[in-house]
């Protein structure tokens, strides 16, 4: 465990017994790392609504001798591009930037993406997975949930699950209208929720009313402690580490297919039907692109 994340549990260890100035002082460092990296203590204790003292007194509460000692962890941790500040991530990118930065930046970028990639297929048991995908299969009715940047990456997981079934629904959410997709989700059904950290507040609302419901809740996400994954069933984790200033969607975008691609095998054999007929139907429809000179 790095420093920054052993800061952050012991932050939430001595929570409970901390005086109430200190409280306050904690829950600012919880929620606003990125001022903590970048800010001056008079700044942050200004911002927080406490005295100067109190984060010097946090501090060694940590175990560090001076508030600058514990401020170097979360400016270090600001330039690993580990906090979900992302001016302050585009910040650290432009000052990286330059025709001589452009390998490293790509070099970073390769080694990143490679590095997600690797953990999900190091980390997941292919028997879990099946039996993840088995959960689908069993359902009544699959809703698949993605808010903010996971929208489009819920629609993707509609559209080819969509082929495989017809019992994939997409809640979208279209006009701040939450409710009416699921108002008929319950026991037997099942919603893939789709969210990274800082998650989407609908899309947590959603998997807390599934599983109210007694549906089961199939989290696609980045981090055991997220707060989609402290609301799921089951969870199915992709790692986003990025140089750039956003979370990368490559480990999420391989576990939908993955999960879409095992769903399919489990399905009855008329699934090969439903995607010839709906393949059909498209070239009907002229839904794609044909060259007229040809």
């Amino acid at each position: 465990m790095n420093t920054y994340l052993h800061v952050s549990d012991r932050l939430k260890e001595l929570f409970p017994q901390l005086p109430r100035a200190l409280k306050v002082a904690a829950t600012y460092m919880l929620e606003h790392p990125g001022d903590i990296a970048t800010l001056s203590m008079r700044q942050v204790a200004g911002n927080a609504g406490v005295s100067l003292p109190n984060f010097s007194r946090l501090a060694k509460a940590l175990g560090f001798e001076t508030y600058s000692e514990l401020r170097e962890v979360y400016r270090k941790q600001v330039q690993q591009n580990d906090i979900n500040e992302y001016h302050l991530r585009a910040e650290n990118l432009q000052k990286s930037g330059g025709d001589q930065a452009a390998r490293e930046v790509w070099e970073d970028f390769r080694n990143a993406t490679i590095g997600n990639l690797t953990a999900i297929f190091d980390s997941i048991d292919p028997d879990y997975f099946a039996s993840v995908a088995k959960v689908l299969n069993d359902a009544e009715q699959v809703y698949v949930v993605g808010m903010q940047a996971s929208a489009s990456f819920s629609a993707y997981a509609h559209y080819i699950g969509g082929m495989a079934s017809g019992k994939v629904r997409l809640v979208r959410g279209e006009g701040g209208v939450f409710a009416d997709p699921v108002a008929d989700i319950g026991e037997g059904d099942v919603m893939i929720a789709i969210s990274q950290q800082p998650c989407a507040r609908a899309a947590i609302e959603l998997a807390m009313l599934a599983r109210e419901r007694g549906a089961k809740v199939i989290a696609i996400t980045d981090s055991p402690a997220s707060p989609i994954a402290m609301e799921a069933d089951y969870v199915l984790l992709g790692p986003n580490r990025s140089p750039l200033f956003f979370e990368s969607y490559v480990g999420t975008t391989v576990l939908i297919e993955a999960l879409i691609g095992f769903f399919t095998i489990g399905q009855p054999s008329g699934v090969v039907e439903r995607i010839e007929r709906i393949e059909a139907d498209r070239l009907r429809m002229n839904e794609y692109w044909k060259n007229k000179k040809a």
